[in-house]
């Protein structure tokens, strides 16, 4: 097992133990499903955020630390008398640590339908030769 897929896999550990949480402020905080795929040239991620308007995801990167956040807020309009509401207003939040060297400027992000895409290519690893002096 490689370090990138052992790292996800405590990620995943850690998230599916506190999944959907509530924060300080009282306010669910889901822990969305991930999936996670490595090729040679980049690690992506599909991320569920069912009902996540795009302009509220916040995806950073700092160090090797990948930061997902994103608010549902259900739509005001009423469509009569609620019976059940298991759906509530809350935030979105997964955090992975990534063991590779990556370009986090060339990230691309897309979200349809509740999932969010996230493509994060990596860097080729630095050759150095080092010669021995005489």
């Amino acid at each position: 097992m490689n370090t990138l897929t052992k790292e996800i896999k405590q990620e995943v550990t850690e998230a599916v133990e506190g999944k959907d949480q509530k924060s300080a402020s009282n306010v669910r905080v889901y822990s969305p499903n991930v999936d996670v795929m490595e090729t040679e040239e980049a690690i992506l991620f599909r991320v569920e955020m069912p009902g996540v308007d795009q302009s509220s995801v916040e995806i950073s990167i700092e160090k090797d630390q990948l930061i997902l956040e994103g608010k549902f807020v259900p739509p005001a309009e009423s469509r009569g008398q609620v019976r059940l509401a298991e759906y509530k207003e809350g935030n979105y939040f997964r955090k992975f640590t990534i063991g590779k060297a990556i370009h986090s400027d060339k990230a691309i992000a897309k979200m349809k339908n509740g999932i969010l895409e996230l493509t994060i290519p990596k860097m080729e690893p630095k050759k150095t030769k080092i010669e021995i002096q005489k």
